[in-house]
Order: structure tokens, then C-alpha cells, then sequence
């Protein structure tokens, strides 16, 4: 096993945080160690670091200083074999998540909002879990997404594999995307796309540019929407860019997180009614995560597709977005998909 890797394994033995990552369609795994298990969080986004920061955008985000870490870097092909374990389609939480859509098409219905994306957990028994094992079959199985593998003793483990960017900053020059719309990939990158799913995605368009418009950012350019593969699964996309004069990054992140694409459409009534019905905590699952402030340039995406490791289990969180067309069974069989995704590297 590599430096980096035994790094990864002798880090989490000895209950000290670490952050090891490999950002969209690169070869590099970048390993960030911290040497105490102090717990710090940012206080303004002008720190140097990796931040991890929550969904609900009132709690505190977790920052390891890169002024006291310990850093490596290692660029190789990973060759592993697939998870071997078959884990079954969980449907405990079936009639509770079908209820909680059909509450959210209530409410849309009733006006409230015009979208809210609504998730759970599910919780799977591992019996021998490999740390360094998973997280080397999602670098392998996620080429084209941020790759990454979390840890504070006291905080929790997390690992995940998100397709989403929040913002790229550098220089003047701004960054994000919007992404929404699932289905599973079947060879075909020219899918078929139903008028809920375009829908979805152009409500995402709509909002983030409003909120960016807001904003000091000129010469916006917003591309048109195509499809794009993360692991098992498509989405619809569209890229948007342009150059920021003057604004914080504190500021920018106000204005997109939550995105539309993990919370809503209006942005406080749907985190609101998330808060209100979903009965769980989210924790960092859909906040966000990456380095700010590293030679100028800031990456940072959003927490998809992840799991939480606690002693022999690990917790998934799926979600999908509603609108007034959303079908409960269909909701329902779109999070199967994704743990199904998430289950075949364990």
C-alpha cells in the first residue's frame, strides 16, 4: 500500500483528522493531515483550508487550517476489485418517504413554494469495513466527480462521491453549475428527458442566475443544458460562469447555498419545510465541501452521493428534487437507484 494510503489508515487508527481528496476528471490524490484533534471552524471564508461545511447554513462550517497540517500528494492508477457484498433494497422507510413527497406536492400545490428536494437515510450493516478499500473503489468507480474521504474523531467519518459543484473562484473569474433531473445510465448519453425533469433543471437555471444577477458578477454566460454521467446515474446540466467584481466569498456562498438542487425553489421556504418534515437531521450531507483560498483559488462542492461511517454502520443519504409533477413511487424508486450506486463500492 502507497504512503498516502498507509497515511489515510494510520490517521484514522489513531483518531487524528485527515481529509484526502481527488477532484473532477484528475489523476492527483491530495491528503491534508491534521497533527491535533482541536476542532475549528471559519469564521468569515478567509482562512486558508478545507472547509466542510453543513446543510442548514445557520450551523457552523469546520475548517483544518492549512497552516498546521501536514500534506501529501500521490498520483496512481487504482486497480481494485468491486465490492462483493450484495445488499438488499431496503423498504422500511418506503410508506414514510412516499408520505413525506405527497406532503411536498401538497405544498406546492397549496403555493408555498415552487420545488423542494426531500431525502432520507438508510442505514446498512457492514461487517468488515475496509476504509482505505472503499474509499479506493470510489476513486476508481468516480472518475469524473469529487472524490473524497473525511474524518474528525469528533465529529464522524464521511465519504462521498459528489457530481455537483458549488463555485470555483480564481482570480475574478467565477464558476458553478446547475444540475438536477436523474436516471440511470444504460449506455445511452442521450437519454430521454420528461417534462418533470426539465422542469426541475430549468427552476435551478432560473434561480441561481437571479441570485447571481444580484451580485457584483458581469459577463455571465450560462450554457446550454446537456447530460452528464456520475458513476451509474445521468443528470441534466448546464454551466454557468462569469467575472466577479469585489464580492466576498462569505457573500457568494449566501447566495447559493443551499442550492435549488439539494433544497428548493424559494430557497427559505423549502429549507424551512425541509427542517419542519424530513424527521432527521441532515448534518453535512448537502452542505458543501473543498479548499478555499489555496494560491488564489477557491473549489468548492457540494455534498452529494455520501455516506457516514459509524463503527459497523454506514449511513446513505439519498434525496431527489419535487415539483407539482412528481410521482411518489417514482421519487421513491429514483433513491433507490442512487444507494443501489452508492452500496456497490462498500
Amino acid at each position: 500500500m502507497s504512503l498516502l494510503f498507509n497515511k489515510i489508515s494510520d490517521h484514522h487508527s489513531n483518531e487524528l483528522p485527515f481529509v484526502c481528496f481527488r477532484k473532477p476528471n484528475e489523476k492527483t490524490i491530495k491528503g491534508v493531515f491534521c497533527q491535533s484533534d482541536e476542532l475549528h471552524y471559519t469564521k468569515d471564508y478567509t482562512e486558508r483550508g478545507f472547509v466542510f461545511a453543513p446543510f442548514n447554513a445557520e450551523e457552523s462550517s469546520l475548517i483544518f487550517p492549512y497552516v498546521s497540517c501536514e500534506f501529501l500528494e500521490e498520483t496512481a492508477a487504482i486497480h481494485v476489485e468491486e465490492g462483493a457484498k450484495k445488499f438488499e433494497v431496503v423498504t422500511s422507510d418506503k410508506a414514510k418517504h412516499l408520505h413525506l413527497v405527497e406532503r411536498g406536492v401538497e405544498a406546492i400545490e397549496e403555493g408555498k413554494f415552487k420545488k423542494v428536494v426531500l431525502s432520507r437515510i438508510e442505514e446498512v450493516q457492514i461487517d468488515d469495513f475496509q476504509l482505505v478499500s472503499v474509499f479506493q473503489r470510489m476513486l476508481q468507480k468516480y472518475e469524473n466527480a469529487f472524490v473524497y474521504v473525511w474524518y474528525h474523531p469528533k465529529v464522524g467519518l464521511w465519504l462521498g462521491a459528489t457530481p455537483e459543484r458549488l463555485v470555483t473562484l480564481k482570480g475574478n473569474e467565477f464558476k458553478t453549475m446547475a444540475l438536477a433531473g436523474t436516471q440511470s445510465f444504460e449506455g445511452n448519453m442521450k437519454p430521454d428527458w420528461g417534462e418533470k425533469e426539465q422542469k426541475e433543471h430549468q427552476f435551478v437555471v432560473d434561480f441561481i442566475v437571479s441570485q447571481i444577477q444580484k451580485s457584483s458578477i458581469e459577463d455571465l454566460y450560462v450554457s446550454e443544458t446537456y447530460t452528464a454521467k456520475a458513476g451509474n446515474l445521468l443528470h441534466l446540466k448546464a454551466d454557468i460562469s462569469g467575472k466577479i467584481k469585489g464580492d466576498k466569498l462569505q457573500d457568494i456562498l449566501h447566495i447559493l447555498h443551499p442550492t435549488p438542487a439539494v433544497c428548493g425553489l424559494p430557497k427559505i421556504e423549502s429549507r424551512d419545510f425541509i427542517l419542519e418534515e424530513e424527521g432527521y437531521s441532515r448534518k453535512y450531507y448537502s452542505g458543501f465541501l473543498g479548499e478555499i483560498n489555496i494560491t488564489s483559488q477557491t473549489e468548492l462542492f457540494v455534498n452529494l452521493r455520501c455516506m457516514e461511517f459509524s463503527k459497523t454502520l454506514a449511513n446513505i443519504y439519498v434525496g431527489g428534487g419535487i415539483t407539482s409533477q412528481s410521482d411518489s413511487e417514482k421519487e421513491w424508486e429514483e433513491t433507490i437507484a442512487k444507494t443501489q450506486t452508492i452500496k456497490s463500492i462498500l
